[in-house]
C-alpha cells in the first residue's frame, strides 16, 4: 500500500522528469511500490533521471552535503558506468573546479601514455679529466634528467662505483648539470607560507632526497632522547638536542610533535635544527621531515659526507655547470620505472614527484628544457590527438598543490575512462589508493561496501575536497566517480563524498536484488 507521503514525493518528482518517464511513474510505480525497498526506489529514480538526460544528485547525497554545511552549488559530482553514455549522476559536471591532488591522476595517466610504464630517468656522473694515481685531475659532472626519486642509497652506490674505478681524490669541483629543466625560480612560501614543509618543495633536474632531511626520535633508558638523521648527516648541518623522555609505559603517544619546540634555520648550504621539550616514551621511534638547505646545499653536503665516509677526499665546491661533449661517463644510475613512480605519486600524494613528472613530460613532448607553464597546453594537445577535448583544464604544476589549477568533473572522467582502455590500464588503476587498504585511503571506507573495491585518488586543500577514480562493481562492471567540493566547509564535506561513494554501491546492490526477484 503506497503511503500519502510517498505518493506526494512521486508527484513532485514527476514534474522533473520527461513526459515519458512521468507516465512510467504514474502507471508502474504505484502498482509495485509495496514490493520495492526505498533504496531500490531511489536507485530507480536515479536511473530514470539519467535516461531522461537529467541525472540529478540524489537526495541522500544532497542531504549529506547540507548536513556537512556544504551548499550543492559548491559541489561537482559526476558518476557514470564505463561503456554507457548517460551518467548515473551529473551535478555541475561541466563546472571548472579546483581538483586539489586529484590533478595527479591526469599528470600520471598522461605520463604513462606518453612515456610508457617502463620509462626511466638517468643520473650520470661524467668527467673529461684523467685519473692519475687515484686522483681525478679535474671536475666531476653530475647530470640530472629529473629523477623524482634519486635518494641516499643511489648516491651511495654512485660513490662506491667511483671509488671502485680507483678514484680516491677529486681535485676539481663538482658541477651540477640541470639543463634538462628550464631554470625554475621556486618560492616555497607562496602557497601557504610553510617554507620548510616537504610538500612545498619545488622541482629540480637533480632533485635529491626530495630536498628534505629526515630526523628520527627514540627514547633512551636514561630519560634522554636520541635524535639522528635517517641518512648520513650532511656536512653543513648542526643538530642541537635538548629533548627529555617523559611519561610512563602505557601512557600513549598522542600528538608528540606538539610537545616539541623546534627551531630551524637555513642559509643554502648551512642549516641548524634544534629540538627542545619532551618526548613520550610510548612513541617509540618517530620521524619528522623538514625541507632544509637548498637543492645544491643538500646534495653538496651529502656527497661530501658520504665521499669522506667511503675513504675519499674532496676539497672543491659544488656549483652549476654544463657537461662537456667530450666528457666520458663514469657511472650511470637508472631510476625505477615510471609505473613504480606513479604508484608513489598517487598512493601517497607526493607533490614534488608529480612536479618532476610534469616537467619531464613537457621536455619529452617539446624537445626543450621542461617548463611547467607549457604542461597544460601539452596535455590538452595530447587529449585532442586521442579524440577528446579538455577545454577547462588549467595546470600550474601538475600536483594539485595550487589555487590556479582547474578541471571539470566531466573532463576528469574522460581521462579516467581513457585510462581503462589503454595498454597501461593495470599500472594506472593499481597506482590509486585502494579503499580501506593503502595509501591515503588506508583508514577510509573501513567496513563499508567500497572496502577493497574502490580505487580513488584523494585531494585536499584548505577549501577543497575531492575524490576521483573507479568503483569496481559485481559482474566486472566499473563506475567512474569524480567528486569535488570547493567551499570553506570542504573539510567537513569529506563524509559527504564518502557517502556518495557508498550510495552508488548501495544503489547497485538494490538494483541487483530487484533483478534477482
Amino acid at each position: 500500500m503506497m503511503t500519502r507521503a510517498t505518493s506526494a514525493a512521486i508527484t513532485s518528482m514527476r514534474g522533473a522528469l520527461s513526459p515519458i518517464i512521468s507516465v512510467m511513474f504514474t502507471h508502474f510505480v504505484p502498482a509495485t511500490f509495496g514490493r520495492i525497498p526505498i533504496l531500490a526506489l531511489t536507485c530507480l529514480i536515479a536511473m530514470l533521471s539519467a535516461a531522461s538526460g537529467n541525472a540529478a544528485m540524489p537526495e541522500p547525497i544532497v542531504k549529506a552535503m547540507r548536513d556537512s554545511g556544504v551548499p550543492v552549488n559548491a559541489v561537482g559530482l559526476y558518476v557514470r558506468e564505463v561503456g554507457r553514455e548517460s551518467p548515473l549522476i551529473d551535478h555541475r559536471g561541466t563546472a571548472a573546479m579546483n581538483p586539489a591532488s586529484t590533478m595527479k591522476t591526469i599528470t600520471t595517466l598522461v605520463g604513462l601514455d606518453v612515456l610508457t610504464p617502463n620509462f626511466t630517468w638517468k643520473t650520470t656522473f661524467h668527467s673529461n679529466a684523467r685519473i692519475d694515481n687515484g686522483v681525478l685531475m679535474g671536475p666531476l659532472y653530475i647530470k640530472g634528467s629529473g629523477d623524482p626519486k634519486f635518494v641516499t642509497e643511489h648516491l651511495q652506490a654512485a660513490i662506491a662505483a667511483l671509488r671502485a674505478r680507483g678514484i680516491r681524490d677529486i681535485a676539481g669541483d663538482l658541477l651540477l648539470d640541470r639543463s634538462k629543466f628550464a631554470p625554475v625560480l621556486h618560492d616555497p612560501s607562496l602557497f601557504d607560507g610553510q617554507v620548510l614543509r616537504p610538500y612545498n618543495v619545488g622541482p629540480d633536474a637533480l632533485l635529491f632526497n626530495f630536498k628534505s632531511v629526515g630526523f628520527r626520535f627514540a627514547p633512551l633508558p636514561d630519560n634522554n632522547v636520541a635524535v639522528t638523521t635517517d641518512a648520513p648527516t650532511p656536512d653543513g648541518l648542526i643538530l642541537i638536542n635538548r629533548l627529555r623522555a617523559t611519561g610512563t609505559v602505557g601512557g600513549g603517544c598522542g600528538d608528540w610533535k606538539s610537545l616539541i619546540t623546534p627551531s630551524f634555520s637555513s642559509q643554502g648550504g648551512l642549516a641548524t635544527a634544534s629540538f627542545t621539550g619532551t618526548y613520550p616514551r610510548d612513541c617509540g621511534e618517530q620521524g619528522w621531515y623538514v625541507s632544509l638547505f637548498d637543492h645544491t646545499g643538500l646534495l653538496a653536503g651529502s656527497f661530501a659526507r658520504m665521499w669522506r665516509d667511503a675513504g675519499g677526499t674532496w676539497r672543491g665546491t659544488m656549483k652549476e655547470g654544463v657537461t662537456p661533449k667530450n666528457a666520458r661517463v663514469l657511472y650511470t644510475h637508472t631510476s625505477a620505472p615510471l609505473a613504480s613512480m606513479v604508484t608513489d605519486i598517487n598512493k601517497f600524494s607526493n607533490n614534488v614527484m608529480a612536479r618532476q613528472l610534469l616537467l619531464t613530460l613537457d621536455a619529452e613532448l617539446s624537445k626543450r628544457p621542461g617548463q611547467a607553464k607549457r604542461g597544460g597546453r601539452s596535455i590538452r594537445e595530447w587529449a585532442k590527438a586521442r579524440g577528446f577535448d579538455l577545454p577547462d583544464l588549467v595546470i600550474e604544476n601538475g600536483s594539485g598543490l595550487s589555487r590556479a589549477e582547474r578541471v571539470s568533473p566531466q573532463s576528469m572522467a574522460k581521462i579516467l575512462e581513457y585510462g581503462l582502455t589503454a595498454p597501461f590500464a593495470s599500472d594506472f588503476v593499481s597506482s590509486l589508493p585502494l579503499a580501506a587498504t593503502d595509501g591515503t585511503l588506508s583508514k577510509r571506507f573501513v567496513n563499508q561496501l567500497a572496502e577493497g573495491t574502490a580505487y580513488l585518488k584523494t585531494g585536499t586543500l584548505t577549501g577543497v575536497k575531492a575524490l576521483a577514480g573507479y568503483l569496481l562493481l559485481p559482474g566486472d562492471r566499473k563506475m567512474i566517480f569524480v567528486g569535488m567540493i570547493n567551499h570553506g566547509n570542504a573539510e567537513s564535506g569529506q563524509k559527504a563524498l564518502d557517502a556518495a561513494v557508498d550510495w552508488v554501491y548501495q544503489s547497485e546492490a538494490a538494483r541487483l536484488k530487484e533483478i534477482s526477484r
